[in-house]
């Protein structure tokens, strides 16, 4: 065990940069205060959110708490978490297990396969556990300041959210890795090692649906008065994503009781027995999935005269640049997984569950009512649009577009090509990625809801404006503060604060818009027209801006 400690130290540090900070703290306290700096910026933009979640939390604890079934709000915050770390832990996996840099130099290490896996798994969990924080802490302190919990909730409330990303971890670690284990048997393999992560998500996820679908109908108004009468009810619908969740929810629910600890003890014991099963199958899988993971292969072709002339033509230079850009996003598994797939994946998950579930004839979604007025109308497609833009702000594809240039930023400075068509090549790029995701999640709305095709037209118009601030406003964050110094990609993305800001910036800008919609318009034609003219009015500002600062900006930056 002293390998795997001293191993997990190495990877901890390596992995959070500690080392270089402190070496850059010990003579300069700058970057020391700009890192402090940043925490709270992402503090307080965070804040408002946070705020309204807690707000929701404690109504939701108020209108629960007659029908005795207050627990839910504890069961929502861990299969909220549960399903956040099992989705993303899946991206942190791929990449931090088989692209990182560092993974090859340990095949040549005194190591087992568990210990290499064991410590890396315990990174991403480290990782996880931040993520979750936010998600998980809120209604833990809600219920237990509302119900005015013993000390013993407190203490399992403390377990509890040590244990509550192991499962997913768990569960997400070991298709990975048997399917990772024969992704290096071809010469294609950056498109296997694609189409791998791409088969572990969707058997993970579609694992998932399909465990809800062998569940009573939600929908069913015969069971929807059952969750009202029976105590456990809400918490036993929500806990279908995850069941061992439930084990916790009514360990907490019941800590004063000898129950409370029998459940925290099944939940644990579920816990620590994936991680044991995915740690035994990385033991005998994950050396032999990273072996010649790094090698290529070279096809030999003799060129001739057409294929010279084919080559010699090329494309202009802007187009070619852009060109290169959708190579790299594409290429690249890491860039492919974390930007591309993300930005794809959303609008198809939001329609499976319904698929899977069904409802019958009698029952009614919530709103099939809203779009037979125009003021629902109007709000459906503010909460579309409003997606649409987070999708467009969390898929990265501008906010790491310098950033993944890396050390090689200075070839930008002498290639035949200004800055200002380097610019506009990573917009058009980010520009098709974010409408590819928009469409798909005008499609995904289509199925769900009985859209008129005027609605889809309107929301069409909107999408080609909105996304252009979005990725505007996330490039202008990489120039401002790229992140050019890593040795992997992943640290382009995952060690990436720019990343956390476009979502942020997303957020305020679709936000602000959406809330004056929904606030003070009533009627989808002048919402339409009001979306267009605010994204619109943003896109232009934001465009002046990277013609100047930015291309100013591309100057002063350095490799």
């Amino acid at each position: 065990m002293h390998r795997f400690w001293a191993l997990l130290k190495i990877l901890l540090i390596n992995y959070f940069g500690i080392s270089i900070f402190q070496m850059k703290t010990s003579k300069n306290r700058k970057p020391y205060f700009k890192k402090i700096g940043l925490v709270l910026l992402i503090i307080v933009a965070l804040a408002p959110t946070i705020a309204l979640y807690v707000k929701l939390l404690v109504r939701g604890f108020d209108a629960l708490a007659p029908l005795g079934q207050e627990g839910a709000i504890l069961t929502l915050g861990i299969v909220l978490v549960s399903f956040i770390v099992f989705l993303f832990g899946i991206f942190y996996i791929i990449n931090f297990f088989y692209f990182a840099d560092d993974a090859q130099s340990l095949l040549a290490l005194p190591l087992s396969g568990y210990q290499v896996l064991g410590a890396r798994f315990s990174v991403v969990l480290v990782n996880e556990y931040l993520s979750a924080l936010p998600f998980l802490l809120p209604p833990l302190l809600v219920y237990g300041i509302k119900s005015g919990a013993s000390v013993l909730y407190w203490l399992y409330a403390l377990v509890g959210f040590a244990l509550v990303p192991l499962l997913p971890l768990g569960l997400a670690t070991i298709p990975t890795v048997i399917i990772m284990r024969f992704a290096n048997l071809s010469r294609r393999k950056d498109l296997l090692k694609i189409l791998g992560g791409l088969v572990v998500i969707v058997l993970a996820v579609g694992y998932q649906f399909l465990f809800q679908k062998s569940g009573p109908n939600a929908m069913d108004t015969a069971y929807l008065q059952h969750l009202l009468t029976d105590r456990s009810g809400l918490m036993n619908l929500m806990s279908r994503v995850f069941p061992s969740t439930r084990y916790l929810g009514l360990a907490l629910i019941n800590a004063d009781q000898l129950s409370g600890l029998v459940n925290l003890l099944v939940f644990a014991g579920l816990s620590l027995l994936v991680v044991a099963l995915a740690w035994l199958t990385g033991d005998k899988l994950y050396f032999k999935g990273l072996v010649g993971s790094t090698e290529t292969t070279v096809k030999r072709k003799k060129l001739s005269e057409a294929d010279y002339r084919r080559a010699g033509k090329g494309l202009p230079p802007l187009l070619s640049y852009w060109a290169k850009e959708m190579r790299l996003l594409f290429r690249t598994p890491t860039y492919f997984i974390n930007s591309v797939m993300t930005n794809l994946l959303v609008p198809v998950l939001l329609t499976i569950p319904f698929f899977i579930q069904g409802r019958n004839q009698e029952t009614t979604m919530p709103w099939e009512k809203l779009l037979s007025e125009p003021r629902g109308q109007t709000i459906i497609m503010a909460i579309i649009v409003g997606g649409i833009v987070f999708i467009i702000g969390s898929n990265a594809v501008t906010a790491t577009s310098i950033s993944r240039e890396g050390r090689e930023l200075y070839v930008s400075k002498y290639i035949p090509l200004s800055y200002r068509k380097q610019i506009l090549a990573k917009l058009l790029s980010g520009y098709l990625l974010g409408m590819s995701g928009a469409v798909l999640m005008i499609i995904a709305a289509r199925v769900l809801m009985p859209l008129d095709n005027y609605l889809i037209a309107m929301l069409a118009g909107v999408s080609l404006v909105a996304v252009i601030p979005v990725i505007e406003a996330g490039l202008l964050i990489d120039l401002y503060n790229p992140k050019l110094n890593w040795e992997n990609e992943q640290q382009a993305f995952k060690q990436n604060f720019n990343v956390i800001f476009s979502m942020l910036l997303a957020i305020l800008l679709g936000g602000g818009i959406i809330y004056i919609v929904i606030r003070y318009i009533h009627t989808p034609v002048q919402a339409a027209l009001f979306m267009l003219l605010g994204f619109g009015l943003a896109a232009l500002f934001l465009y002046y801006f990277l013609m100047t600062w930015g291309v100013r900006r591309c100057h002063e930056l350095e490799g």
